[in-house]
C-alpha cells in the first residue's frame, strides 16, 4: 500500500504535466540524424504510439453523493500528435461513498482540456450527499474539462437491491461533481 507521500507525488505528478504543457501538448519530436521527415502532412496529426498501460486520471472535487472525494485511474493509453485517447479504470473514493468507473477519455489542446464518458458502481457510505445511505447505484456519467483539468461530471444512476418496506425514496440519483479532474 503506497504511503500519504507517494500518494501525493501521483497526485501532483498530473498538475506538474498540465501546467508544462506536457500532456495533450502538440510538442514537436526530434527526427533522428539521416531520418528525413514524413512528406504526407495531412496525416501526420493522426499518427499514434502504440497501446500501453498509464495513468489516465486523477482529481479532487465535491459533488453529490461522494462529497469531497478523490479519484486515481489507469488505463490502455494511446498518444496521438495532438491528443491522447485512454481506456480507463477509476477508483473514486469521498466522504459520502465510493464508486468504481469504466470508461474512455479523451485529452486534447495544449491547455489540460479533456472529455470522458463512463459506466460505474457507487457505493454511499452513512451520510451522502442527496442520496439514500448505504445503497449502491449503477449507471453513467460524462465528463469534462474545458481548461486546465478543471471542470465537472454529471450522471443518471439508480438503486440496486430491494428497499426495506416503507422506504419511498426516489431509486433515481442524479450525480454531479466539479472540480479539478476526474
Amino acid at each position: 500500500m503506497p504511503n500519504l507521500r507517494e500518494v501525493a507525488v501521483r497526485l501532483a505528478l498530473p498538475v506538474a504535466l498540465l501546467l508544462s504543457g506536457g500532456v495533450g501538448g502538440t510538442q514537436p519530436r526530434p527526427i533522428p540524424a539521416g531520418v528525413t521527415a514524413p512528406r504526407d502532412t495531412a496525416s501526420a496529426g493522426r499518427k499514434a504510439a502504440a497501446w500501453h498501460l498509464d495513468q489516465c486520471m486523477a482529481g479532487l472535487t465535491y459533488g453529490a453523493p461522494l462529497k469531497w472525494a478523490a479519484a486515481y485511474g489507469m488505463g490502455l493509453v494511446r498518444e496521438y500528435d495532438t491528443s491522447d485517447v485512454c481506456l480507463l479504470a477509476v477508483a473514486k473514493v469521498g466522504l459520502g461513498g465510493a464508486g468504481l468507473h469504466l470508461g474512455m477519455a479523451n485529452a486534447f489542446g495544449m491547455f489540460g482540456s479533456g472529455t470522458a464518458v463512463t459506466v460505474g458502481m457507487l457505493r454511499t457510505f452513512n451520510r451522502p450527499l442527496d442520496a439514500v445511505a448505504n445503497r449502491t447505484y449503477v449507471g453513467g456519467s460524462l465528463h469534462g474539462w474545458p481548461v486546465a483539468a478543471i471542470g465537472g461530471e454529471v450522471g443518471w444512476y439508480t438503486r440496486v437491491g430491494v428497499d426495506p418496506p416503507g422506504v419511498s425514496t426516489p431509486r433515481r440519483l442524479l450525480v454531479w461533481s466539479a472540480g479539478f479532474g476526474f
